[in-house]
């Protein structure tokens, strides 16, 4: 099973840009990079930001969102008062990752422009994991239950369900017909750069944070085996900001 380090940071802890921080945020940062370098074969890291740390009576760890620099992957972290990495999602993160590529691929084939947020749910214990395993692979050895989570479409005029449910309805296959659940967000051609250049910086995120930006309609889709949870006119509908 994926390992996932509790509720969304944005939701639990506040986090801190490591934009101008002060002298013990970037001692911590560099300890994190690289104690995360020595566990993954000299990879190279960089902590994007700091959240709750070490200190008081009830905490012993400080958190991070960490990008790897070779594969891009966004992912979390703990160190404890030792400077050991007591937990980490990369490896998860990272299957995740080339999924959400898959689904991105797959909609810029049907003229879609696209980014994910997703992530796998169930399935055999990834402790072992092989970091080069691609996703069709992972799915057949690792049996997860599905995979769940959000999806960015940007303003298109011809943005039409046809197009979408082939997109969708590919990825469905590439994933051996695991159900595909996604939460999605159409976002207008003005704003969508912005906000995608702060969501692909998230390792984890919640409708919530949508709700806090513009965005001109929404959707929460799912596939199957057994079909949609949704009347393929009613997704098209959808699409162009229809209620």
């Amino acid at each position: 099973m994926l390992i996932k380090l509790g509720k969304s940071l944005l939701m639990t802890i506040s986090i801190l840009s490591l934009t101008g921080c002060g002298s013990l945020n970037k001692i911590q940062a560099k300890q994190i990079e690289e104690k995360l370098s020595e566990m993954y074969d000299g990879e190279k890291f960089e902590v994007l930001a700091l959240g709750n740390r070490f200190g008081t009576l009830t905490n012993d760890t400080v958190r991070a969102f960490v990008k790897s620099k070779e594969t891009s992957v966004v992912f979390e972290c703990q160190m404890n008062t030792d400077g050991e990495i007591v937990s980490n999602n990369y490896k998860g993160r990272l299957i995740e990752t080339k999924i959400e590529d898959l689904l991105k691929e797959n909609l810029k084939k049907q003229g879609i422009t696209s980014e994910s947020l997703l992530f796998i749910f169930g399935g055999k214990d990834i402790t072992t994991l092989n970091l080069n395993m691609e996703s069709s692979d992972y799915i057949s050895d690792y049996s997860p239950e599905y995979v769940s989570g959000y999806l960015v479409l940007k303003e298109n005029e011809n943005l039409s369900g046809d197009a979408f449910l082939n997109g969708l309805r590919k990825t469905h296959e590439d994933l051996l017909n695991k159900p595909l659940q996604v939460n999605v967000w159409i976002i207008s051609k003005e704003n969508y750069d912005d906000l995608i250049g702060e969501f692909t910086k998230l390792p984890d995120i919640s409708n919530s944070w949508f709700e806090e930006k513009e965005t001109i309609g929404f959707l929460k889709l799912s596939i199957t085996n057994d079909g949609l949870n949704m009347d393929e006119s009613e997704i098209g509908k959808l699409l162009q900001g229809g209620k």
